[in-house]
């Protein structure tokens, strides 16, 4: 059953590229309109996990439309680099979903230190 979670999580965090030129990159989040709108706020977290890597400026996201756009240092990131990024953040998650069912609503700061935590440790590897 836990696997069958795992797989509905990355389902769910889907992303696919719409849009490159260096420096700015716009990504579709395939299944956000399935996201309830209230759980938008967490988005907030998702910003934050994305400017862990070196190079990115600035991330805007777009609930109405489903879309991220992402603006970075040439001269330290690259298109790959990021997508690569986005890949870990997602394998992190759902490598963590048991943590995040278990605390996610009691104690969400421990479930975003743990996690910022284990991507800040990966971070160098991309």
């Amino acid at each position: 059953m836990e696997n069958l979670k795992k797989h509905i999580f990355k389902y769910f965090a889907k992303v696919k590229l719409v849009h490159s030129m260096p420096g700015r990159l716009r990504l579709k989040l395939v299944n956000v309109s399935n996201i309830p709108e209230e759980y938008s706020y967490y988005i907030k977290y998702l910003k934050d996990a994305l400017c862990i890597l070196p190079g990115i400026d600035k991330v805007k996201f777009n609930h109405v439309i489903g879309t991220i756009l992402i603006e970075y240092s040439v001269d330290k990131a690259h298109e790959e680099k990021i997508l690569k990024w986005i890949d870990t953040i997602i394998k992190v998650g759902s490598d963590n979903f048991q943590l995040i069912k278990d605390y996610g609503e009691n104690d969400l700061e421990y479930v975003v230190d743990t996690l910022e935590q284990q991507l800040k440790d990966v971070v160098h590897k991309i």
